[in-house]
């Protein structure tokens, strides 16, 4: 468990977060931030959302979650993946870390002051590579669905001194945030894991303001893919959704973005990124 947050700086980081926020209880209107900085209060029905130890909580015990993301949901596996993440993806054959970043970084242009949202944030790693790079007078909202992730992504924004971080345990399919409020969005490793992709899409672009970059990494899929085959059996065995690369270009047209590209480097993790066009 990450050191407690001061009071006084938990509410400031809620104002700052406050008006490009909606909780499930009142989608049209920014919240109203509580005195003590203890979470949030609708403004339409007076419903609190806590926040403790480092994490905005706004589902509860509402959702229901796919098998693969009850697993991912315990200590032992947000250990477990936050420490051997590195292995894996160099098993995947997709760059190391320290590159992953550098290439998403070329597509998003995260910048002091920006404020950026990245989603299924997990153990937090890209979290605080963004939250690094807006700085003080920027914003990082972290969101996931997993208890365990984010608390161990609370972990690493606590011992990095981070003050500019939010984290939110919401749902991609119903994004606790305002229309067009962001101009950058990162996802990475998160779509094959949405079990309504094309409705988490539609979140993205609703929240996405005109010009907005979107950069995300993804199991993935292309054409005559020669692993086909083992692919199908993952998502039947583990509910891996593994993303036709094509289809998600197409998507993403009819959502109104446009600059699309996607690269599969090892075979089985895709790197893609779009633009929303600035005129619909």
């Amino acid at each position: 468990m990450p050191p407690a947050m001061p009071a006084d700086r938990a509410r400031l980081l809620l104002v700052r977060a406050a008006p490009l926020l909606r909780l499930p209880t009142s989608p049209d209107r920014p919240p109203e931030v509580l005195p003590d900085g203890s979470g949030l209060r609708c403004s339409a029905t007076s419903t609190t959302y806590p926040y403790r130890d480092g994490v905005l909580d706004v589902l509860g015990d509402t959702l229901e979650k796919t098998a693969t993301q009850h697993l991912l949901d315990t200590p032992l596996t947000a250990w477990s993946y936050d420490r051997f993440r590195g292995w894996l993806t160099r098993a995947l054959g997709t760059p190391d870390f320290p590159e992953e970043v550098a290439q998403i970084q070329q597509r998003l242009q995260v910048q002091a002051g920006d404020t950026v949202l990245d989603l299924a944030c997990g153990h937090g790693n890209f979290t605080v590579e963004w939250a690094k790079r807006v700085g003080p007078e920027g914003l990082l909202i972290g969101l996931d669905i997993s208890k365990a992730m984010l608390a161990r992504a609370a972990r690493h924004a606590s011992r990095w001194g981070l003050a500019n971080v939010l984290l939110i345990r919401g749902d991609a399919h119903r994004l606790p945030l305002a229309d067009e409020c962001l101009r950058k969005v990162n996802c990475s490793g998160g779509f094959h894991q949405f079990p309504d992709l094309a409705q988490a899409l539609a979140e993205i672009g609703r929240v996405s303001a005109k010009g907005a970059t979107l950069a995300a990494s993804t199991f993935s899929q292309r054409p005559n893919d020669s692993r086909a085959g083992v692919k199908r059996w993952m998502k039947r065995r583990f509910q891996l959704h593994f993303v036709p690369l094509a289809w998600l270009g197409e998507e993403l047209a009819t959502l109104g973005y446009t600059d699309y590209e996607s690269s599969l480097p090892g075979g089985w993790f895709g790197y893609t990124s779009a633009r929303k066009a600035e005129e619909s």
